[in-house]
């Protein structure tokens, strides 16, 4: 890898896209907030007791909800890579494949997460892991040290496959190969990505505790550090495989 890459170089870098973008990034921030919070208050109105309206109220959110991320970070990418061509509208929009592959992979988050928890709930009506559960409860150091268990486990799978919108808007990958591409690319760069990662979540709760008004500046910020980290990566990883991008395989 390149030796030259460093975590402080990351967030040098970072910074001065967003000093010198401040304007369009907290810009295109607040208008897809305030855009996203619009329509999901809307839906709240028209979302009844399930339906057809409803799926479709629910689908277009999630396809704005898209929209919105995959376009900053269309935006971020033409912003290290043409500073000095003009933003067009065009710039910003993601494809509908790139729309779809972003979805796919947000409702399998979901399915992963629902089952989890339907298989939690399945277990609390047997007898024994109930009574477990209970005493677990009871017993504060057990409790902290399965939260922190979780944690690392949470932080590595993260870590892994953080960079999986990246790939999909960069190279229009579909959804499970921006996962291997993504798995590929963080494969020998563990310690540094985790100390971003950490940076990141760090930023986001520091957002968060300014009265949650900081997150305006903190959170388009954390994901331009997120995209000037894989451009190094990539670049890296082009240099040692002969130019190479990260495979699928």
């Amino acid at each position: 890898m390149e030796k030259s890459f460093s975590v402080i170089e990351v967030l040098e870098t970072s910074w001065e896209i967003t000093k010198k973008n401040f304007l369009v990034i907290i810009g295109y921030s607040v208008t897809a907030f305030i855009v996203l919070a619009l329509m999901q208050f809307t839906s709240m109105f028209l979302i009844g007791d399930g339906g057809f309206l409803s799926f479709i109220i629910l689908f277009l959110v999630l396809i704005l909800n898209s929209m919105a991320t995959l376009g900053f970070y269309k935006l971020t990418f033409h912003l290290i890579d043409k500073e000095n061509e003009d933003i067009e509208v065009k710039s910003v929009i993601p494809t509908w494949k790139n729309i779809s592959s972003f979805i796919t992979l947000t409702l399998f988050l979901g399915f992963i997460v629902a089952t989890f928890n339907l298989i939690y709930q399945k277990l609390l009506t047997v007898a024994t892991f109930s009574k477990f559960v209970d005493q677990l409860k009871e017993t504060p150091i057990a409790v902290e040290l399965l939260a922190v268990v979780a944690f690392v486990l949470l932080m590595l799978i993260t870590m892994r496959f953080m960079f999986f919108p990246c790939f999909i808007v960069d190279d229009d990958s579909s959804s499970i190969e921006s996962l291997r591409q993504s798995r590929a690319l963080t494969q020998d760069n563990l310690l540094r990505i985790i100390t971003v990662l950490l940076i990141v979540v760090g930023f986001i709760v520091l957002g968060f505790l300014a009265l949650g008004v900081g997150i305006i500046v903190t959170y388009p910020f954390t994901n331009v550090i997120l995209v000037v980290t894989y451009r190094k990566l990539v670049n890296s990883y082009v240099q040692e495989h002969d130019g190479q991008l990260p495979s699928a395989e």
